[in-house]
């Protein structure tokens, strides 16, 4: 089969998750035998070229803005970078030109934040089969988050509106999409995008996880103090104040918080409100080395995350997780145990949650055999075989017609 991705970026460019699964999926469907391109945006032009098995095949942006740069830019030049991408027909040609150079039989596209929609008429056009990976909430909220000033969006807001209406009129031409957990395909539908596809082809296929592949680890035996630990980014919309204010109903001792990651704009609001309490502000860390100095981690966002990775992460090494009852956190945390899940926000019950893990010790903590079966669901191979499924779902379809 020859199956060419389409993202945003592709590493060593890396703005997220996403253009690390594509990386990952790309060089695992080369070893397994298939033919693979991979076409996304440079700063600057680039010759083709093969790495790792996959064909690359870089297009010079024809945005106003690099998307490394796009933050420290004015707000009204912004808005006309984030105009000019979902209006962008001379990008789109470049994209239409690479899929007809690379002939492929199905174009697997991710995240197209920084890519116009007009891209799928093109791969329809082509004559190719297109699937989509709905890494995120980008074809219905221009932030791909639906949060906004401090909580989740139930509905779209005006600006949103305009923009997942463009967007809606080309993912028409979509033959089949994979969301990345339960969570974001249902969301999608409530909305009112891909109703028109079957259950065949509109699946949940959940991200790879390397870390994963060899099983869970036995977790370490930490002494002293009870660790909890957050690792991720400073931001609201993850919980952190939530996580803080619990930290202040805990007993005065016996515990400590490890916090790993960084704030945009600082952690310096952040060591002000967790004044006082036995909390260490670590700034970025590699995870598994952090993972293996802590006994709990607590994933306590309040907006509705697509995929768990740090959940994941800490399965591998044999750590269990506290996590809030919303988005695809709860669907991995619930694998294990419904019991470790709290209501997303709610400082009071993720204290008592605390307090429990706290008083019960060490030695009540799930074994590392009890988080096999998330860690076998995200394997590179599972994900293989279930993209495997849904492009021959569309390919036979196809012959059928």
């Amino acid at each position: 089969m020859r199956i060419l991705h389409v993202s945003s970026v592709y590493p060593p460019d890396v703005t997220g998750g996403a253009e690390i699964v594509v990386e990952m999926l790309a060089e695992a469907q080369a070893r397994r035998g298939h033919q693979v391109g991979a076409a996304y945006l440079a700063r600057a032009a680039e010759p083709a070229r093969s790495r790792h098995g996959v064909t690359i095949l870089p297009q010079a942006t024809r945005n106003l803005l690099w998307i490394d740069d796009v933050f420290r830019q004015p707000r009204l030049l912004r808005t006309a970078n984030k105009i000019g991408q979902l209006v962008n027909y001379r990008a789109a040609s470049d994209f239409s030109r690479a899929i007809a150079a690379f002939r492929p039989d199905i174009v697997h596209t991710h995240s197209m934040v920084e890519l116009p929609p007009m891209v799928w008429d093109r791969i329809a056009d082509s004559g190719a089969k297109s699937v989509h990976t709905l890494h995120d909430y980008d074809l219905l909220c221009s932030r791909a988050s639906l949060f906004r000033d401090g909580k989740n969006c139930e509905g779209l807001h005006a600006s949103c509106r305009v923009t997942a209406q463009w967007k809606a009129r080309f993912a028409r031409r979509i033959d089949a999409v994979a969301a990345v957990s339960r969570p974001v395909l249902d969301t999608h539908h409530r909305f009112g995008l891909f109703h028109g596809l079957t259950s065949e082809r509109a699946r949940v296929i959940w991200n790879a996880v390397p870390a994963a592949g060899t099983g869970p680890r036995e977790r370490l035996t930490n002494h002293g103090p009870f660790v909890f630990g957050f690792l991720g980014r400073l931001v609201p919309e993850k919980g952190i104040d939530t996580l803080i204010s619990a930290c202040r109903a805990l007993p005065p001792d016996g515990w400590r918080l490890k916090v790993a990651g960084r704030a945009q704009e600082g952690d310096s609001a952040y060591r002000e409100k967790a004044a006082g309490l036995p909390i260490d502000f670590l700034g970025f860390t590699e995870p598994q080395a952090f993972l293996r100095s802590i006994d709990v981690l607590v994933v306590p966002p309040i907006w509705r995350e697509p995929f768990g990775l740090t959940v994941i992460e800490a399965f591998a090494q044999g750590v269990p997780v506290i996590g809030s009852r919303i988005g695809a956190i709860a669907d991995l945390v619930a694998t294990i145990d419904d019991d470790w899940l709290v209501p997303a926000g709610d400082p009071e019950m993720l204290a008592a949650r605390m307090k429990r893990a706290l008083t019960q010790g060490r030695e009540a903590l799930p074994q590392a055999s009890a988080f096999s079966p998330v860690l076998t669901a995200v394997s590179v191979e599972r994900m293989l075989d279930g993209y495997d499924a849904l492009y021959g779902s569309v390919l036979a379809r196809e012959e059928a017609a």
